[in-house]
């Protein structure tokens, strides 16, 4: 009979510490991307720890370098806190993506690159814009294995960067969806990928700002239906006091500022 005990059997080794902060961070950028973090929540490292089943030294280590990616910003004696959703931040996106996806159009595919890529196309169109249970995820992974698929030959440095895009686009839209907005429709993959075949490059970078296009229409009228209030800061009752005190010590014309401020928790699990 097989012993698992005996002194005989091999053992899994246990993950070593660089193991762990690997397997840290990339739950932890998962949790953010997928919104489980909710963008602008916070949290100590205890509770992420915790909520995660994590080590401290391992959640520190990959919060010091999800910090240094900008997706986790260090709060003074409360935490850490997911990096927020914005306007400023969805056109930052948009603008990077417009200036570095047509560098899509250069990319070369081997003939076994190609046939993958026209599965992944057909796989695409064949799902469609249907929102059904399951689907919808199952589709935008074919539509980032696509992109990816087309990335992979061109500049490393560009393919990264625009992986972290695309990481940044997805998180947007599931942050949309979740708080009500219309699915993002589908990447027109079958046009992209017979485009690439032939070599015709400006069709490629027609059909990547098309999609961008309808990316960027989606985020606006998303923003636009968001439950939120712009407040000036230092407006609640219990900051009026302060916010005296700030202006005698402040010139006269300084510049107005504004925060947003969620009326509910729709956008995802709040830490």
């Amino acid at each position: 009979m097989y012993d698992r005990n005996s002194p005989f059997t091999s053992k899994p080794s246990a993950l070593e510490p660089r193991q762990k902060t690997e397997f840290a961070e990339e739950r932890l950028t998962q949790a953010i991307l997928w919104c489980e973090l909710a963008p602008g929540a916070t949290a100590t490292e205890v509770e992420l720890a915790e909520r995660f089943g994590l080590g401290r030294a391992a959640t520190r280590a990959a919060l010091a370098k999800l910090s240094a990616f900008g997706l986790m910003q260090p709060i003074p004696r409360l935490g850490w806190r997911t990096l927020p959703m914005s306007g400023a931040l969805i056109g930052q996106v948009i603008s990077a993506r417009r200036l570095t996806e047509i560098a899509l159009a250069d990319a070369t595919l081997s003939p076994e690159a190609l046939a993958e890529g026209v599965k992944l196309a057909g796989m695409i169109s064949v799902t469609g814009d249907r929102c059904e249970v399951g689907l919808l995820p199952t589709r935008r992974g074919y539509e980032r294995d696509l992109l990816n698929l087309i990335a992979y030959d061109i500049n490393p440095i560009i393919g990264n960067f625009l992986s972290s895009l695309w990481d940044q686009s997805d998180r947007i839209v599931r942050f949309l969806e979740l708080s009500g907005a219309k699915p993002m429709s589908a990447l027109d993959g079958e046009t992209l990928i017979a485009a690439l075949a032939e070599g015709r490059a400006d069709d490629v970078r027609a059909a990547l700002l098309e999609h961008l296009d309808r990316f960027q229409s989606f985020a606006s009228e998303g923003l636009l239906n968001h439950s939120s209030e712009l407040v000036l800061e230092g407006g609640d009752f219990d900051k009026q006091a302060t916010s005296k005190k700030q202006e005698k010590d402040e010139p006269a014309d300084r510049p107005i500022r504004i925060s947003s401020r969620g009326r509910s928790s729709s956008t995802g699990t709040q830490s």
